[in-house]
């Protein structure tokens, strides 16, 4: 393509599939494969995420750096990154909602991405989003239907607004250690009482900590 063609326009699907190919470059530095693209995209056909593949690449958003079909073998152009966004704006993957019984950072939660500026965000690490819901930390101005921002960490200070998994539920409070192996999971809503965890007991991880919130006015 010369620098005097203009991109075609996209498909809802093909933009779907170019916004989640952005988020992890952003996120992991590589092209995920079709496998991961399909399995976060509800796609069951490699076949079929192969030929969006390849009306990205005849449109200018992608081109390969490998053999066809082998994995990893595809990277964004000019175009893309240019049609997307500025280098100041970053693409944050929405990983599910803080919710029970799902793995929150596997690709089959993936329910979009939200363009932020760099700036709104702290720098290093891993970021993801999740939607919050209920109402356990109001008084930390996190409502029910807001998107936390999440920085992708394996402990939290004390005082720290975490996303704990417990015995596979995942809640988002304030991180307190108490005496021996307890944890404290604190509350922001006076209505509520802590939620105390023994680590040596059942499986409790953190697998994050807040860093900011999106809230869409209603």
């Amino acid at each position: 393509m010369s620098d005097g063609d203009s991109v075609e326009e996209l498909s809802p699907r093909q933009r779907e599939i170019l916004d989640f190919v952005v988020a992890a470059v952003e996120q992991d530095g590589v092209v995920p494969s079709y496998r991961e693209i399909g399995t976060a995209l509800g796609i069951a056909s490699t076949n079929a995420v192969s030929d969006h593949l390849k009306a990205l690449i005849r449109k200018g958003y992608l081109e390969r750096v490998g053999d066809p079909g082998r994995p990893r073998s595809l990277r964004l152009t000019e175009h893309a990154t240019g049609f997307l966004e500025d280098s100041a704006v970053t693409t944050v993957p929405v990983l599910g909602r803080i919710a029970a019984g799902v793995p929150l950072l596997a690709e089959e939660n993936y329910e979009g991405s939200i363009r932020v500026d760099q700036s709104m965000l702290p720098p290093g690490g891993k970021v993801f989003a999740l939607i919050v819901t209920g109402e356990s930390m109001i008084e930390d101005g996190i409502l029910d239907g807001d998107t936390l921002f999440v920085r992708q960490k394996d402990d939290a200070r004390d005082g720290e607004i975490a996303v704990v998994m417990v015995d596979g539920e995942a809640t988002v409070k304030r991180i307190y250690r108490e005496r021996g192996d307890k944890l404290r999971l604190q509350p922001a809503n006076s209505a509520m009482e802590p939620i105390i965890v023994d680590r040596r007991s059942g499986d409790v991880r953190v697998i994050g900590v807040a860093v900011g919130v999106f809230r869409k006015f209603r």
